[in-house]
């Protein structure tokens, strides 16, 4: 079966393949990402809170339902909660998720772009695993005005149907050395 696997930007129009290669830059930017986000899903039910990408690390620092920290990178993910103080980790190798970690994102080799679509003032490339497309699928929905574009959305499907949305506001750039530390995002609050 692994003979038929395809890998990066196979099978994509042109302009599909030139907007892949514009996510792929905006996503090894050396600058982080930062704003609020609104989550909802079966993988982890409903939270908000405070977001921060940059290349190789994402972490949420939660206020609703109440105050817990994600991290996420070299293919793990680490959550504590911090009302109780209960640690979660778990590696992110067979989670789409993970396919926004690598460092750089590259749409070749391991991560295949399975869709890019368009539409006035968006885009959206979905991503899964080129050997293993069973084990999920992410899709990175942005806002595109004036060329440029802004993460505004990463909606994940993992193999066991669980779904995950995060939908991100007031998204900015910030300094390349915002914090991801587990102490904090480097974000204050609005």
């Amino acid at each position: 079966m692994s003979g038929c696997a395809t890998s990066g930007l196979t099978g994509l129009t042109p302009d599909q393949k030139r907007n892949a290669r514009r996510v792929e830059a905006y996503l090894n930017r050396p600058v982080a990402v930062v704003g609020t986000f609104e989550q909802s899903g079966t993988a982890f039910g409903e939270g908000s809170g405070r977001f921060v990408y940059r290349p190789g690390q994402i972490a949420l620092d939660y206020i609703r339902p109440h105050p817990m920290r994600l991290r996420a990178r070299g293919g793990h993910l680490r959550m504590e909660d911090l009302s109780n103080g209960a640690v979660t980790q778990l590696s992110l190798a067979r989670n789409p998720l993970g396919l926004l970690l690598h460092v750089p994102v590259r749409f070749a080799g391991s991560i295949r772009v399975s869709d890019v679509s368009t539409w006035n003032g968006g885009l959206q490339v979905s991503l899964a695993e080129a050997n293993n497309p069973s084990q999920g699928l992410l899709s990175l929905r942005f806002s595109d005005r004036g060329g440029g574009l802004q993460l505004a959305a990463l909606d994940g499907v993992d193999a066991r149907r669980h779904r995950v949305v995060i939908t991100l506001h007031d998204m900015r750039d910030a300094p390349a050395a915002s914090s991801l530390s587990g102490e904090g995002t480097g974000v204050s609050p609005k």
